[in-house]
C-alpha cells in the first residue's frame, strides 16, 4: 500500500505537475515509499523533461549514462546533463566533468573537467574536491611530460594552458607552477611573478625576451 505522501506526489504528478513527477522518480530510484523501479522513474522523468524541468533533465541524462531504465545514449545524456550544468547544478557539473575525463559523449578534456569539478567543489558537492586533485594531477604530469620533450625555441601557450618553453629558466618556471595560464577578464594570459612574488601579466619572457606566440592546443 502506498503511503500518504506517495498517494498526493502520484496525484499530483497524474495532474501533470513536473516538480511532483520529479519527486515521483526520485521515490522509484530509492525506493522510497515505493518498490524500486528504474523504468517507471524514467517515465516520471521524461513527463518532468516534456516540461523542461532541469533537475528531471539531469537525472534522466544520469540514467542515459548507467543504462538503468533506458538505454544508454551518450549523446542524450550529455545534451540533458550539461544544459542542467549551464544552469548551476553542482549535481550535473559532477557528472558532466567525469564525461569530459573519459570521452563520454563529448571529446575528452581534461582542462573543462577540472573547471567543472572546481565549481561543483566550491558548492560543496561530495567527492567534487578530490577528484579534481586528482585531474589537476594528470594534467601537472602530462603538462611536464610535454614541456619536457619540445624544444627550447618558442614561448608558446594555448586558451588553457602553457605549450612550450623558450629556455632553460622559462621551463623550469612552468615546471615549478611559478608561470601559468590563467583565464582573466582580457582571456587566457600568462601568469608570472614579480620581485615580490605577485602575480603579473607576461606579454614576453622575462630571463631571454622571447615574445609571446598563441597557438591551437592540437599544434604539436
Amino acid at each position: 500500500m502506498m503511503s500518504a505522501e506517495i498517494e498526493t506526489l502520484l496525484r499530483e504528478a497524474q495532474e501533470g505537475d513536473a516538480e511532483a513527477q520529479y519527486k515521483l522518480g526520485i521515490a522509484y530510484c530509492t525506493a522510497n515509499g515505493v518498490k524500486e523501479d528504474f523504468t517507471e522513474a524514467a517515465k516520471w522523468f521524461q513527463k518532468a523533461v516534456d516540461q523542461n524541468f532541469l533537475p528531471a533533465k539531469r537525472e534522466l541524462g544520469i540514467m542515459h549514462l548507467t543504462g538503468e531504465g533506458v538505454e544508454i545514449d551518450a549523446a542524450t545524456a550529455y545534451s540533458m546533463i550539461s544544459e542542467a550544468s549551464k544552469a548551476l547544478d553542482p549535481n550535473a557539473m559532477y557528472h558532466l566533468a567525469l564525461m569530459y575525463e573519459k570521452g563520454i559523449g563529448v571529446k575528452p578534456d581534461l582542462y573543462e573537467a577540472v573547471k567543472l569539478l572546481a565549481y561543483a567543489a566550491e558548492m560543496d558537492y561530495p567527492g567534487a574536491e578530490e577528484d579534481a586533485e586528482r585531474i589537476d594531477n594528470i594534467i601537472h604530469m602530462e603538462r611536464e611530460r610535454k614541456l619536457k620533450s619540445r624544444p627550447l625555441l618558442n614561448l608558446d601557450i594555448s586558451d588553457v594552458d602553457v605549450e612550450a618553453a623558450c629556455c632553460k629558466k622559462m621551463l623550469d618556471s612552468m615546471l615549478n607552477e611559478k608561470t601559468v595560464v590563467m583565464d582573466t577578464f582580457d582571456g587566457p594570459q600568462l601568469i608570472g611573478e614579480d620581485a615580490d612574488g605577485n602575480d603579473i601579466v607576461l606579454n614576453k619572457c622575462p630571463y631571454c625576451g622571447k615574445s609571446i606566440r598563441r597557438i591551437s592546443r592540437d599544434k604539436y
